[in-house]
């Protein structure tokens, strides 16, 4: 390893300062596909890499995963496209279903989450709301917009409990008020708005994917047994047949 490939400038979302940070551990993976193209095979190589680096003014780390592939080629500067991603801490949300404009306010509120937790509680509430709009909540505060999605069915009734402390919170962060947001109210929140989303977003489409693999499972049964059925009005069929 050189003294280039030793230090790498990134955001450290831990104090939230952009600085050079040094490498302090790294490992790296390599796995090959062959892929069919009009009738040959052709290999495709993977490159993954983590690293570990290590943060000089308040000495926490990050881990950055990078990806890279033969196929992904820059040709203007003659290298794979690169991909990086942090991985600790976690400044990202599974995007899956859920609308870009909501899914990147919450991603910034992640990002402050150690440094401005009033601000993070702010990005918070905001998140709340966009997706209440997007579910086309009724309501005129957002306790009541979440209860509205509540009794609709579209989140779970618990969520009456918690909203209200949501609410208190994001009322005291929007208004000003002087008060310290403790790291653990911090993280109930980000938990809080982190299941909402999924229960919101996610859950249905896993749902989905589950009922149609077990419809295609049961369908699959039944088929088996309507041939064994059938083979069965003329011959007597033995246990290794009907396998």
């Amino acid at each position: 390893m050189n003294q280039d490939e030793a230090y790498h400038v990134l955001v450290c979302y831990h104090c939230g300062n952009k600085t050079l940070m040094k490498q302090i551990a790294h490992y790296d993976r390599v796995t090959t596909d062959n892929v069919p193209s009009f009738g040959q095979m052709y290999s495709v190589s993977f490159y993954t890499d983590w690293d570990l680096y290590l943060c000089p003014v308040c000495d926490n780390v990050t881990l950055l995963k990078t990806t890279r592939n033969t196929e992904e080629f820059d040709e203007s500067i003659g290298q794979m496209i690169r991909r990086e991603e942090i991985i600790h801490p976690s400044v990202s949300l599974e995007a899956s279903g859920i609308p870009e404009n909501v899914r990147k306010s919450f991603e910034a509120a992640l990002k402050i989450k150690n440094t401005e937790g009033t601000l993070c509680a702010i990005g918070i509430r905001r998140t709340l709301e966009m997706m209440c709009k997007n579910q086309q909540a009724n309501g005129r505060d957002l306790y009541s917009k979440l209860k509205d999605l509540s009794d609709r069915g579209l989140l779970p009734p618990i969520v009456n409990e918690m909203a209200s402390v949501l609410r208190e919170l994001g009322n005291e962060a929007a208004h000003g008020d002087e008060r310290e947001f403790s790291d653990e109210i911090i993280e109930s929140m980000i938990k809080f708005t982190h299941v909402i989303l999924d229960y919101v977003y996610n859950l249905p489409d896993k749902l989905a994917e589950i009922q149609n693999h077990l419809r295609k499972t049961v369908k699959g049964s039944a088929d088996l047994q309507a041939s064994i059925t059938v083979r069965a009005q003329g011959e007597i069929v033995e246990p290794q047949d009907a396998e």
